[in-house]
């Protein structure tokens, strides 16, 4: 029987636009992407979403990696996590927004998106290449409100206290040293939180899953 995996993206993004590169961690997995706006409906108990409970091996980058971590206690014994990209506090000082602003931009995606993209793309301009495009039309079809409600999860979620696991399942925390959304300190930062996962950093990616997994 094929393992199965789970992939759950970051804020406003929609990982399948790299399946046909990321199902090569596992070619003969049964793999899942999960769309931004299902996670946004289920942040508070991704477990509720079909298929997770019973998957083998679940891929969390960024605010998918921090909604995981925030429902560890529901997690298989089993089960195997990568995180891509994780963070304990998305508004710690080394970030570029903080909770204030970051709220106040939340709700501001109600009724125009396009800034807080633009502000997001620049930030990413020379690490994107050729996937700023596709990256930035992807996010745009998406609802204001599922971005805001994004938003405003990583203003006010936060990993605060040791997450233990005793399960045999693995944790592995990959990051890059070239990331500008997600500084390298701001993933070390967990290590305090997670016992027994391992670390390791890509000096040659940024921010994006095709470079922190390949």
């Amino acid at each position: 029987m094929s393992e199965k995996w789970i992939w759950l993206p970051d804020w406003a993004s929609d990982l399948s636009l790299w399946e046909d590169d990321l199902v090569d961690v596992n070619p003969d997995g049964d793999h899942m992407f999960v769309s931004y706006e299902k996670m946004t409906s289920n942040l508070d108990d991704l477990y509720s979403i079909e298929g997770l409970a019973s998957a083998s091996h679940v891929v969390a980058w960024g605010m998918g990696a921090l909604a995981l971590l925030k429902c560890a206690d529901r997690r298989p014994e089993k089960q195997d996590w990568t995180l891509l990209s994780p963070y304990a506090d998305f508004c710690s000082e080394e970030n570029n927004w903080n909770q204030q602003n970051l709220l106040f931009i939340a709700n501001q995606t109600k009724t125009s998106v396009d800034p807080f993209l633009n502000a997001f793309t620049e930030l990413f301009e020379e690490e994107f290449g050729d996937w700023v495009d596709e990256w930035k039309a992807s996010a745009k079809k998406m609802s204001p409100e599922a971005l805001g409600k994004g938003l405003a999860y990583l203003a006010q979620n936060r990993i605060e206290k040791e997450i233990s696991f005793d399960g045999p399942g693995k944790t592995s925390v990959l990051f890059g040293r070239m990331d500008r959304a997600i500084k390298p300190s701001m993933t070390q930062k967990l290590k305090d939180f997670l016992p027994g996962a391992s670390f390791k950093e890509r000096p040659k990616a940024g921010h994006w899953p095709p470079m922190l997994l390949f």
